[in-house]
């Protein structure tokens, strides 16, 4: 066993040959990535902040390495070999998005493999968190996003016709006593959801929660994302109703847009404040369980 940043010279060329091997082997998934990233239309423009947010995560721990003895895992080369395979079997595929989980893979083996489970299992939520940059197929996404633009219509609707106006759903089209409003692609939701489902999961993981109340946290970003979209399908339509449609699909549309991610994130802040309460509610109860132990074992010796 050693110790991170004791190395000699040969372990950091080892470590920039193996960068460069990759770069080499996942260049044209790391292309393909980037253009979808910036297309006009994409729903992974926040794939340009992942590796930077990934860098950070892991120099957060940078004390950490320092402290940490590193050996070998055998987990790391079944992850490698894994890895390879899929990339192999991508590649006879011509699918990049088996070719980004693949890359995902091959790094977790190379970090087992050559630092051992310590080192891995500080890194291993970081180097997950990467899974997110890595785009959907487009058949997915568009069958994702008429499913989510219908619900979030249909949602809307239910709740406009309690309040008591008329309001006409047919598919993703919404009709109004004096407009009409579409339900577009943009307006489904899915491009909220993937970056706030990101968001979540970064905001689980930095949370001071425990390994219960993270998952919970995570798994909270998705309806919370869902309903912070009917909510701006309602805005809108409520717009449109009283001030036309054209001010409803212009400024308060863009609006909205980037009104949904704040509307999205105060559920689960509220959220992680609650599950905080909770806890140290829990943590009281158990200290005050043991100090009362305590003091009747006292008691009895006395």
């Amino acid at each position: 066993m050693a110790r991170i940043g004791k190395q000699p010279v040969y372990v950091y060329l080892k470590i920039s040959l193996i960068i460069t091997l990759i770069i080499c082997t996942y260049y044209k998934t790391f292309v393909w990535m980037e253009d979808r990233w910036g297309s006009e239309s994409s729903y992974y423009s926040h794939g340009y902040l992942i590796p930077f947010v990934t860098a950070f995560l892991i120099w957060r721990e940078r004390r950490c390495f320092r402290e940490l003895t590193y050996d070998s895992s055998k987990w790391g080369l079944l992850l490698l070999i894994t890895g390879t395979l899929l990339q192999i079997l991508s590649a006879l595929m011509r699918v990049h998005f088996l070719s980004g989980f693949s890359f995902i893979l091959v790094l977790l083996g190379i970090v087992f493999y050559y630092f051992g489970t310590n080192i891995g299992t500080k890194l291993l939520f970081p180097l997950l968190f990467l899974i997110t940059l890595i785009p959907l197929p487009l058949s997915v996404i568009a069958g994702l996003s008429l499913k989510m633009k219908l619900f979030a219509a249909v949602c809307a609707v239910k709740i406009i016709d309690l309040v008591g106006i008329t309001v006409i759903q047919d598919g993703s089209k919404i009709f109004l006593s004096n407009c009409n409003l579409v339900v577009g692609d943009i307006c489904s939701g899915l491009k909220s959801l993937i970056a706030l489902i990101s968001f979540g999961a970064l905001f689980a993981y930095l949370s001071r929660g425990t390994i219960y109340t993270k998952p919970f946290l995570f798994v909270a970003s998705i309806p919370s994302a869902i309903a912070a979209n009917i909510i701006r399908i309602l805005i809108l339509c409520l717009v449109a109703r009283n001030w036309g449609s054209e001010i409803a699909s212009g400024i308060v549309h863009d609006i909205t847009g980037l009104l949904i991610f704040a509307i999205a994130f105060v559920p689960l802040y509220l959220l992680a404040a609650v599950l905080r309460k909770f806890e140290r509610l829990n943590i009281n109860e158990t200290s005050q369980h043991t100090n009362r132990d305590s003091l009747t074992l006292t008691t009895h010796k006395v």
